[in-house]
């Protein structure tokens, strides 16, 4: 029960907005159970190295265990796998990337992925701009997620 009160407490907000993200670490924890269950879809978050593409592996796998097969999750779907932190032409991310395809297959792959970008990095200090091309480069990588992650919602949502 503890893990369904998380759900019953953000009701009241859903029908206010689009939409709510909950932004959760990639742990195994009760927090986490009760923001999967509260939640209609899930992006896994995957960074191209081996110990995040098996973390990804169990965290699905835990995933429909735990909150979907025993808590009995009413509406939880896994939009994707999102790549993230990729080093440009780097062979250790090219291969993770290619064993995320291998086994979940190339649809479950978001195709734009975001690569290290040293400007983010700058906005825990400046704060986020909007002043130059840079800032206009991270944005549109996210608006590109973004946008790929509402077509995939949509999809699911159309069956």
């Amino acid at each position: 029960e503890r893990v369904k009160e998380f759900s019953n407490l953000i009701k009241p907000i859903k029908d206010k907005y689009d939409y709510v993200i909950i932004d959760t670490p990639p742990t195994i924890s009760l927090i986490t159970d009760s923001a999967l269950y509260a939640s209609d879809y899930c992006v896994i978050v995957m960074q191209t190295h081996e110990h995040s593409f098996e973390g990804a592996q169990a965290f699905i796998e835990y995933i429909q265990e735990q909150v979907i097969n025993t808590y009995k999750a009413p509406r939880l779907e896994i939009v994707g796998i999102l790549a993230v932190l990729l080093q440009a032409g780097a062979p250790v991310d090219e291969a993770t990337i290619q064993n995320a395809i291998n086994q979940f297959g190339t649809e479950n792959i978001f195709k734009h992925k975001i690569h290290s970008m040293q400007r983010i990095k700058r906005y825990g200090i400046t704060g986020i701009t909007f002043n130059t091309q840079f800032d206009r480069r991270v944005f549109k990588v996210y608006r590109d997620v973004t946008d790929e992650m509402l077509k995939r919602m949509e999809a699911i949502e159309n069956g």
